[in-house]
């Protein structure tokens, strides 16, 4: 009887009586809401706890704290007759907002017994609420996952237009211009690229392709993406995600460039030490830039001063009138010199041994758009310190070759030079059928001259005699001075019929350097013998000396001032 009594009470919409504390107690087995699953707390008008059900335990402690606004203002509305609700109504450790939440219920006040009470019917809903958040916090950790691993995520049909992109877009592009375009506008040249990420049929993990921006620049993403296929196996696109890792490839080219670079100048330093001979350490350092940098041309030259000398030349011959401006520069104090042209890229910098400068490194780099580096640039300022020791020691190497094969006197090649020169000619002209010419001259009453004047007067007179010789013949004529006031000339490829009439051209020449109005006995003149040979293979330098020297001497028998001339085996020519 008294269980059917409970069930009825259970099921019936009429609330207990004020009287009936047994009936309207909420805690009452079989009570009207005994089978609310969640909590139930009866609030006096005094704001005290009457009574409530486990599940109402937390609530009850918060409402013995004092609760919060918000819960108060909802109670003080029951109490007033209307019913209040609060959702979500946040149960904290502490009284600070910033405390942690211990559980979380959607209540609902209703006015209980005329305002006498309040009832308070709660659901705890902290597992959902918690697992909204958790699953709010995973998206957002998914989000910040894909933002940290890519830069966009994007899908592609199967004609490669692309049908979505994440928000913020990609490579300076808005979402909007990339959304509904082609991807091989993205592509400088999409043939060239070996897998293409965007339509391939198999998955592709961290593919590296190059693509240009926005703003026509190159970028490098690395690129991961899975084939779409449909129920019934049919390709339709591509999803995937990309990661621009352009800074990444630049760096390690630039790393890889300094590698490079330091790699050349360790190899010029090997060069310079192993290598004794200028010239030779020089050449080895042109031939080592040609493919090092690379370059299509190099040419270093010495300044003494007053004459420039190319030292090196690799590659392609440099313009003379691109030599010139860089010399002109080079002189005017610069230390950098470069000219763009529709062929490409000059670039010049000075050598300087203890801060003066001594040549130039002239490089060239043909193509359209080419430039240098500031690495390159770099490498040049440590190669120039370099070059600028060997450009000195080149130097200081052809003031030893001049002192020990020049005259000092006249400038002119000495002897055992001139000798050595000859002598190289002849083994090299074997067989050669050509005419070639060798003048001896000798100075007549030079010794008048000594004695009346002095020997000042003497070298003034050879010095005078070696720049009318220089003057009178060609640049690749060989002078030299024998010794005394003996000279010779060299003077290769002579025709025959040419020959005395060289001679005597030269001869006259002299008349105004040997002329004095002031003293009577003044008679300076010039014995000229010569010999016109061909480099044949028994010809021995020792018999063309003696060949030439003789037409000399027969000239100073038939009264000095005069030419002779005779050809291979003495036989007369004029």
């Amino acid at each position: 009887m008294l269980h059917q009594e409970k069930k009825n009470i259970n099921k019936s919409g009429a609330l207990p009586d004020k009287n009936d504390k047994d009936r309207w107690g909420v805690v009452v087995p079989g009570g009207p809401f005994s089978d609310f699953p969640g909590a139930v707390v009866l609030v006096e008008n005094s704001g005290a706890v009457s009574s409530s059900n486990e599940q109402a335990e937390l609530l009850c402690k918060f409402i013995k704290r004092g609760g919060s606004d918000e819960y108060r203002d909802a109670l003080q509305s029951a109490l007033n007759g209307k019913a209040a609700q609060v959702n979500p109504l946040l149960i904290r450790a502490g009284k600070k907002e910033t405390s942690r939440v211990l559980a979380a219920f959607d209540l609902a006040l209703l006015p209980w017994n005329g305002g006498e009470a309040a009832l308070l019917l709660g659901r705890n809903i902290s597992l959902e609420r918690n697992l909204r958040a958790a699953l709010i916090e995973s998206r957002q950790r998914y989000r910040d996952l894909l933002e940290a691993s890519c830069d966009f995520a994007w899908e592609t049909d199967i004609e490669g237009v692309i049908t979505f992109i994440t928000p913020d877009g990609g490579l300076g592009y808005s979402a909007s211009e990339l959304s509904g375009s082609k991807v091989s506008k993205l592509f400088t040249d999409l043939a060239s690229v070996a897998t293409n990420p965007f339509s391939c049929r198999a998955p592709c993990s961290e593919e590296e392709v190059w693509v240009k921006d926005s703003y026509g620049d190159e970028r490098c993403l690395l690129i991961t993406s899975m084939p779409l296929w449909s129920d019934e196996e049919v390709w339709h696109g591509n999803r995937g995600f990309c990661r621009d890792i352009t800074r990444l490839r630049k760096d390690e080219m630039l790393r890889a460039d300094e590698i490079h670079r330091e790699r050349i100048y360790n190899r010029i330093l090997e060069i310079a030490r192993s290598e004794m001979v200028p010239v030779r350490m020089l050449a080895s350092t042109a031939s080592c830039l040609i493919p090092a940098l690379p370059v299509d041309a190099v040419m270093i030259s010495h300044f003494d001063g007053e004459i420039w000398q190319a030292v090196a030349e690799e590659g392609e011959a440099l313009q003379l009138d691109a030599i010139a401006r860089v010399q002109a520069a080079m002189e005017m104090g610069e230390t950098v010199y470069q000219e763009t042209s529709p062929d490409g890229v000059l670039v010049a910098v000075s050598s300087k041994f203890r801060g003066q400068a001594n040549g130039t490194i002239c490089l060239w780099r043909k193509g359209q758009n080419v430039s240098w580096s500031k690495g390159e640039s770099e490498l040049l300022e440590r190669i120039q310190v370099q070059v600028g020791i060997s450009l000195q020691q080149f130097g200081h190497h052809r003031e030893l070759q001049t002192l020990s094969s020049t005259d000092p006197l006249t400038g002119l090649l000495n002897r055992r030079h001139f000798e050595h020169l000859l002598s190289g000619f002849l083994e090299d002209n074997i067989g050669d059928e050509r005419t070639h010419l060798l003048l001896y001259l000798d100075l007549d009453n030079f010794k008048y001259v000594n004695d009346a004047y002095g020997h000042q007067e003497g070298d003034k007179v050879l010095r005078d005699f070696a720049e009318v010789l220089k003057h009178k013949t060609r640049r690749h004529d060989w002078l030299a001075r024998l010794g005394g006031d003996e000279f010779a000339i060299f003077l290769p490829v002579v025709p025959e019929e040419e020959a005395t009439g060289k001679a005597q051209d030269l001869l006259e020449s002299l008349v105004p350097t040997f002329s004095r109005d002031d003293d009577p006995e003044w008679s300076l003149s010039a014995s000229v013998g010569g010999y016109l040979f061909t480099a044949r293979d028994e010809l021995k330098l020792s018999d063309l000396l003696l060949h030439s020297d003789e037409a000399m001497y027969r000239v100073k028998r038939s009264g000095k001032n005069g030419v002779y001339v005779v050809k291979e085996k003495l036989d007369e020519v004029g």
